[in-house]
């Protein structure tokens, strides 16, 4: 079954000394409608095909990118996922 960041594919789950806010656990259902909220282009039948683990962190994605950016921002990459990487053709 494909995930949303199927490129970061590894055998941790989750960054453990990643500082989360707690939350209330949400349904698979109220997690799909939040995403939808803020990525309308997402549909239901889209996501339905991602597992919860995978949907959870593109909601925690999406949220991150819904706050204000400045100074004073800052986003912790995941330890599971990659660095950016960039290839360059040597002619």
């Amino acid at each position: 079954m494909p995930d949303l960041f199927s490129w970061t594919r590894s055998n941790t789950k989750r960054d453990l000394n990643r500082e989360q806010a707690p939350r209330a656990e949400l349904s698979i259902e109220q997690v799909v409608d939040q995403i939808i909220t803020i990525n309308r282009s997402a549909t239901v039948e889209y996501l339905k095909q991602f597992k919860r683990e995978s949907l959870d962190k593109y909601l925690d994605h999406l949220l991150e990118t819904q706050k204000p950016r400045g100074r004073e921002s800052r986003w912790d990459r995941p330890g599971d996922a990659p660095a950016i990487m960039v290839r360059r053709r040597v002619a």
